[in-house]
């Protein structure tokens, strides 16, 4: 038995997968003890209860960020309790776990140092980015032969990685090494294999029909497509899929069991001229050093793709459309940003963004958005197990907010943050 105080959570409940219109959770110690439509609460409980206005529903889960150290925190405090780093050195996941296991932080879910091809784009971001297979420091390591693959997979196991992350220029017959190794692991694999806008038609190797039927779990960004219709005889410069190759692609990633994440984020920066206002999003009115460091870099990145938005309107159109139609056809989608990735991408805040892309433009209700960032990405993050995140039932960690409204009905809602729980305690 534990000595920590109990905490009720009394109200409306979206627990990551239906509402229930009146619930109580019963927190202890770090984790959710018991959900129940009535409670008997005994006297000397913490109780926080939304009143007639406010819902109650897990804390967020991105699946695909950047993370860094010094805006760590402005995850949870943006609601975001979970996020799934989808590359970065081991040293810098090491230091990402340490920050969340003292609470100063999200929950990290790691990729660590990313796998690629001798050609990889990592060669032209510093000294240092891209080393060989078990250089710590590394964001990515470079992979020629099957034999590398697998001796690759094998470090990032003894790591501890959560997953394992292929990038687009790795040689098909590593890639697929590295994909059977992983599942000898236990390990799933994620994978971004390019789009038009970046090396999807000029450098990659993979394409998603191929990538679905070797095994990945998370396709991201929806990439891949863009190089499985041109070797179906398509030029993506000039054609749009119809809705017979859109059905197709879609039946693959439900047939495969894949989870498509697509990040719509990503494309939303850089495909206008125009700019996000971030105001209107948690978080979106920060300032300092941090926050000016990032605009920097957005500034600098939608400078420098102001002649070419024709390209990431292609792929948010297609990853839209594809979206859609997965989940028409049973399948499995999951929100995640690549935050602070593109322009105006916000950290924490970006998630928020990200589900009201969902909505607009992929015509997502808000309940099948709202389950993208906490159910699925649950049950995603918790392989074969229970999940432990995006849910609020018994055994789960004690993540929780409560927000003014309903973002079942009106995904906005979920911007009017109240109360944020990390394993228990309160957050703000």
């Amino acid at each position: 038995m534990t000595d920590a105080p109990l905490l009720a959570l009394t109200g409306r409940l979206f627990d990551g997968e239906r509402l229930w219109p009146h619930a109580t959770v019963l927190m202890q110690g770090g984790q959710v003890l018991e959900v129940a439509e009535r409670l008997p609460l005994s006297e000397g409980i913490g109780v926080l209860d939304t009143g007639p206005d406010g819902t109650i529903l897990p804390g967020l889960v991105d699946l695909h960020v950047h993370a860094r150290p010094h805006y760590a925190r402005w995850f949870p405090e943006a609601g975001v309790t979970t996020v799934r780093d989808a590359g970065s050195s081991l040293a810098m996941l090491t230091g990402l776990r340490a920050l969340a296991a003292s609470g100063e932080g999200p929950r990290v879910f790691g990729a660590g140092t990313i796998l690629d091809g001798p050609n990889s784009i990592f060669r032209h971001f510093g000294e240092g980015v891209l080393g060989e297979v078990g250089d710590r420091a590394a964001g990515a390591w470079i992979v020629r032969t099957p034999g590398e693959a697998r001796a690759a997979v094998d470090a990032l196991a003894v790591e501890g990685v959560n997953t394992v992350k292929l990038y687009e220029q790795l040689p098909q017959d590593a890639y697929a090494a590295a994909v059977r190794r992983a599942r000898e692991h236990d390990l799933p694999v994620m994978t971004d294999l390019g789009m038009r806008l970046t090396r999807g038609l000029s450098g990659a190797q993979v394409d998603a029909l191929e990538a679905l039927k070797f095994g990945v779990q998370t396709l991201e960004h929806v990439s891949g497509f863009a190089l499985a219709f041109r070797r179906l005889g398509f030029d993506p410069t000039t054609q749009f899929p119809d809705e017979g190759t859109l059905a197709a692609f879609a039946q693959a990633v439900v047939e495969a069991g894949t989870v498509l994440v697509p990040t719509l984020s990503v494309y939303e920066g850089v495909r206008h001229d125009r700019r996000a206002d971030l105001s209107g999003l948690p978080q979106g009115r920060r300032g300092g050093a941090a926050v000016d460091g990032l605009r920097e870099q957005w500034n600098a990145v939608h400078a420098a793709t102001s002649g070419h938005r024709a390209a990431p309107d292609w792929d948010a159109r297609l990853a839209a459309a594809l979206t859609r139609r997965v989940l028409d056809l049973g399948g499995q989608v999951g929100a995640g940003t690549d935050t602070p990735a593109s322009v105006d991408n916000l950290p924490g805040g970006g998630l928020h963004a990200e589900l009201a892309h969902l909505v607009q433009q992929s015509h997502l209700s808000p309940l099948e958005a709202l389950r993208a960032a906490t159910g699925t990405a649950g049950r995603l993050l918790a392989g074969r197990g229970q999940p432990v995140v995006g849910v609020l039932r018994p055994g789960a960690y004690a993540d929780a907010l409560i927000v003014e409204g309903d973002p079942t009905r009106d995904i906005a809602a979920l911007r009017r943050l109240r109360t944020v729980i990390r394993a228990g305690r309160v957050w703000v």
